[in-house]
């Protein structure tokens, strides 16, 4: 997920939410979650409808994300109305009667709003040199892929894999045990 902004928020807070909100939604080890925080593009340079956004880079999230049968849009809608919300409550946007001809006020707000979400398909994808598991297929692929994900922890101390692992372990949504 890359998500452009020009506020300054807890980022931690808002990856967590989101790591843990895709996770139990979709039932995916929360390792499959990637999270980039991008700084926006330069006041200018971000058009709608043909004209350029002078006040303000819109705030956005494009997430690319493995889609099936499994994963519905509503669902994703779902996901995306929490995100909104938690979002809302982290920069703490105006909400209520406001003086909207304020410009001071109306600046704010708009500089705060998550202008939209974007969830992506992704059609195919290899990560740390294993090809990631179609949408509803986690427990298979990791069944299959155990043997690698404790070579790469063993041989390599990896972090990531060891925390996989782990996860696996102790989870019971996973159908790995």
């Amino acid at each position: 997920m890359s998500f452009v902004s020009s506020n300054s928020f807890p980022k931690d807070e808002l990856a967590s939410f989101i790591t843990t909100l895709h996770s139990q939604t979709f039932t995916t080890p929360t390792q499959f979650v990637n999270i980039q925080f991008k700084a926006p593009e330069p006041v200018g340079d971000y058009y709608v409808g043909g004209k350029s956004q002078q006040l303000v880079s819109p705030n956005r999230l494009i997430a690319s994300v493995r889609v099936g049968p499994s994963r519905t849009k509503s669902m994703f809608d779902e996901v995306g109305i929490k995100i909104r919300q938690k979002w809302d409550e982290i920069v703490e946007r105006p909400y209520g009667m406001l003086d909207m001809k304020n410009p001071a006020v109306k600046e704010e707000r708009e500089r705060k709003n998550l202008r939209f979400i974007v969830f992506k398909p992704m059609t195919a994808a290899i990560e740390n040199g294993v090809v990631v598991p179609g949408a509803g297929e986690e427990g298979t692929w990791l069944k299959d892929n155990m043997d690698f994900f404790r070579e790469q922890v063993e041989m390599y101390d990896d972090m990531e894999f060891k925390e996989l692992l782990e996860e696996v372990q102790t989870s019971d949504d996973l159908g790995v045990h």
